[in-house]
Order: C-alpha cells, then sequence, then structure tokens
C-alpha cells in the first residue's frame, strides 16, 4: 500500500469484504441501516492494512469526516471453550 490513499466510491459491507479480505479498514461517510441485517448500506473506504496503517491512511480526513471507523473484514476470533465447573472437595 503506498503513502497516498484516495477514498473509495460507496461500497456495500459485502464488496468491502470481497475487496479487502481478512483486513483491517478505516471506513467514513457510513450510511447506517436501521431496519437491515447489515451494520450500514455503504460506506467510503479511506485506509486498509493493518489496523494502524488504515487509522494512518485516514488520519488527514479527520477533519472531513467524523467519525472514522476501523472494521475488521475477516472472521471474528473463534471463542475460547467454556472452562468445565469448579467441583470442591473436602
Amino acid at each position: 500500500m503506498s503513502d497516498v490513499w484516495s477514498v473509495s466510491e460507496p461500497l456495500t459491507w459485502s464488496e468491502i469484504c470481497r475487496r479487502f479480505p481478512d483486513q483491517w479498514i478505516a471506513l467514513v461517510a457510513l450510511d447506517w441501516a436501521d431496519d437491515r441485517d447489515e451494520p450500514f448500506r455503504t460506506a467510503l473506504i479511506a485506509g486498509c492494512g493493518s489496523r494502524r496503517e488504515a487509522l494512518a491512511q485516514a488520519r488527514p480526513l479527520r477533519r472531513l469526516f467524523d467519525p472514522i471507523g476501523p472494521f475488521f473484514t475477516g472472521d471474528p476470533p473463534a471463542a475460547l471453550p467454556a472452562l468445565p465447573p469448579i467441583v470442591y472437595v473436602s
């Protein structure tokens, strides 16, 4: 990824995940959806890469867009297995 980043066209979450698999992305101008399964209708990508890289690329846009949100396009980490109950024996 170069140091120069331009904001993308409006993309849906599905399109974002296809274009940037398993990456952190910084999103701006989110068009929130209240009545859908998706968290938002469309958003603009202002940065991508590691979480730090994505936010650094988006930093120059802070004056234009508030807020800037980091999102991860991959699967959430697997949950840890539940611990067995503790049995006290006297």
